[in-house]
């Protein structure tokens, strides 16, 4: 007899950090790529998107897509904002730009993994770069294992079909009826929803009140669903090998 193992996903931008220094630097520098009225509209159209959430631009669930959709407005393509995109992150990755991990949710992630829980982080940005972010963050130590270009939402519902499966190869000591999953993040259609369909626990931190969909539990500051996870991560059915 021993314990199911538990493995808690959490999502990166807006999750495991947040803060919109780096949204704002984003729309900079694809704004670089436009007339200057278009460039001020752009910049003008987020400021109000950042402050009011879906009444301002109701396509777009977070700053990033605020940008992406703001910028096809003005005719700008994959490759520009992806080349913007990337200009930000390494713009992240030094001193100069703001951002936050939130104190109670590192903390909580050191005691979750105290107590046997693995921890994945699970994001859509590409491996290059992330390192010198996470380390920047000083998050890595609240991680043990990076899975970087997840291909959200159809490749989290990969990985965490893979986590729920029994036998070998879904976590270091898998039990019989798979692993305890718990999926956390900021994108209801990217993180919430493809845990939801695999039967995993789905926390939605809602900063805009959307609403998008269902959740086992949904705050708009992570630090108000930390109860919810405690809970999850405490209820641990006992598991027997035979």
């Amino acid at each position: 007899m021993r314990r199911q193992q538990r493995v808690l996903v959490t999502d990166f931008d807006g999750t495991l950090y947040r803060g919109d220094a780096p949204v704002r630097y984003y729309a900079q520098r694809a704004g670089q790529r436009l007339a200057a009225d278009a460039r001020r509209e752009l910049l003008d159209r987020l400021d109000r998107y950042l402050d009011q959430g879906a009444p301002a631009l109701p396509e777009a669930v977070d700053g990033w897509e605020a940008v992406a959709a703001l910028g096809r407005r003005h005719g700008l393509d994959g490759a520009a904002l992806d080349s913007a995109f990337a200009e930000t992150r390494a713009y992240m990755a030094g001193p100069g730009c703001a951002l936050e991990v939130p104190a109670d949710y590192a903390r909580a992630l050191a005691a979750l993994r105290a107590e046997g829980v693995r921890v994945v982080l699970a994001t859509n940005s590409p491996a290059e770069g992330l390192d010198a972010l996470l380390r920047r963050l000083e998050v890595l130590p609240l991680l043990d294992e990076v899975v970087a270009g997840t291909g959200k939402p159809a490749g989290l519902e990969r990985l965490l079909r893979r986590e729920l499966e029994p036998g070998p190869g879904s976590g270091p000591e898998p039990g019989p009826g798979g692993a305890s999953v718990l999926v956390i993040g900021d994108h209801w259609r990217n993180d919430v929803e493809p845990g939801l369909r695999v039967g995993a626990v789905g926390v939605y931190i809602d900063r805009f009140g959307r609403a998008d969909g269902p959740a086992h539990a949904t705050a708009p500051l992570v630090e108000d669903l930390l109860d919810t996870v405690r809970s999850w991560a405490a209820a641990r059915p006992t598991a027997d090998r035979s």
